[in-house]
Order: C-alpha cells, then structure tokens, then sequence
C-alpha cells in the first residue's frame, strides 16, 4: 500500500501544469507547480527500508503519520514516445509514529517512538510516461530512485543507543553510533518502475487541462 501512495504522490505531483509563467523557453521543458496539491497527506508510508549493520538488524515501520508538503516544483523534459525527463523537489514536515522491531545477537526487542519530520527539502529524478483519455492523465513510471532519504527527530535513536552499548559488551564488532545515525537519517522505499497512476479530471481545473493538452500535444515528436 505504501509503494501505491508514494508513486501516486510522485506521479500526480511531475505532470501537473501551472500558468505559462513558469515555462521555459526552451521547447520541451517546462517547470510546473500545482498549489492544491500543497497540503497534508496521511499514511503515505508504512515499512521502511531494513537496517542491517553488524550482527544488528533493525526494522523500521511507522505506523501512523502525516507530511505536510508546504511547496513543490518539478521540472519536465520532453522524450521520444511520450516519456518525460522527471525532476520533483518538495518541501515537506510531518509528524506520527516510529516502530522499530530489533534483533542483535540473541537479544529481540520493540521499540516505538513519537517522530518529528524537521521541514526539509526532498528530490527525486526520474522518468514518465503519459497518456490521456476520458478519464484523465495516465501516468506510468519507467524509472524512479530505488529510495530516498528523509532526516527524523525521535528518541529511538537514543534508545537504541542504549540497548547497542549493553550488548557491546559481548558483540565487540558492534557499530552503535552507525546505528543511532541510520534511525535519524532513513531510507523510504520507493516503488519499482511500471505501476500506472491516474490523475482523474475532477482533480484539474479546465485552464489546467487545456495548458496541459496543449504541453503535451507540443511535445509529441513528429
């Protein structure tokens, strides 16, 4: 479910095409924006990537949450076939829940932590193709980054510390510090390339879709 939300998020934020304002001059390109889609967004991500370090696994989920994207541009560049050149920056925040399931040596152990996600900026690059019929904007991904890196506030690093430093008396190659670092700066899953998304017409106004229709009937290659 996770994997769904953040590809819908990436593919409804890239296509969406603002005032001509924002356009380049250069045939092609074009950077957009989409003011209704700065807003907050629940539940977008529930496992995130696994922790392996050592003899120490530690595996991250967040159970409830909220980001709150304050501003986003994203940058398209026209291809052969319909497929776009992606670039997507956001401003993002949120807040929710941090759950860590633990294993070092023969010690398991739960943690679960308030988090904070500090504003901070976030990019991604990558590549899509679109289609339009009746419905709206189809909207697959034929490239997209394995993951990417969001900065938590939390006590589970410190607590995790804790735990590492009693085992360290037995596990002598354990790295706590390495540990307590990767629950502050995580790595979010993103969904391989080939899922299809739809940006539904209620979800534009007709000046969107009219400059939108026009970009990309410019952009077809002859």
């Amino acid at each position: 479910m996770w994997a769904r939300h953040l590809a819908l998020v990436f593919a409804v934020f890239v296509p969406v095409l603002a005032q001509e304002a924002l356009a380049q001059e250069k045939a092609g390109v074009r950077t957009v924006s989409f003011e209704r889609l700065n807003r907050v967004y629940e539940q977008l991500i529930d496992d995130l990537s696994l922790i392996e370090i050592g003899p120490a696994e530690v595996a991250l989920r967040s159970p409830a949450h909220s980001l709150t994207v304050s501003r986003h541009v994203a940058t398209l560049t026209a291809g052969d076939d319909g497929v776009f050149e992606a670039e997507l920056e956001l401003e993002v925040s949120g807040s929710g829940q941090i759950a860590a399931d633990v294993v070092i040596g023969s010690l398991e152990s739960q943690l679960t932590q308030e988090l904070v996600v500090p504003a901070q900026t976030l990019r991604l690059e990558g590549e899509i193709a679109i289609r339009r019929d009746e419905e709206g904007y189809w909207i697959r991904t034929e490239r997209m980054p394995p993951t990417t890196q969001v900065r938590i506030e939390s006590e589970l690093g410190t607590q995790l510390f804790t735990v590492c430093r009693q085992m360290a008396l037995v596990l002598v190659s354990l790295d706590c510090e390495a540990i307590e670092r990767a629950v502050t700066l995580i790595s979010v899953p993103l969904p391989e390339a080939g899922g299809e998304y739809l940006i539904a017409l209620e979800d534009t106004t007709p000046e969107e879709r009219r400059d939108f229709d026009r970009f990309l009937g410019q952009s077809r290659k002859p």
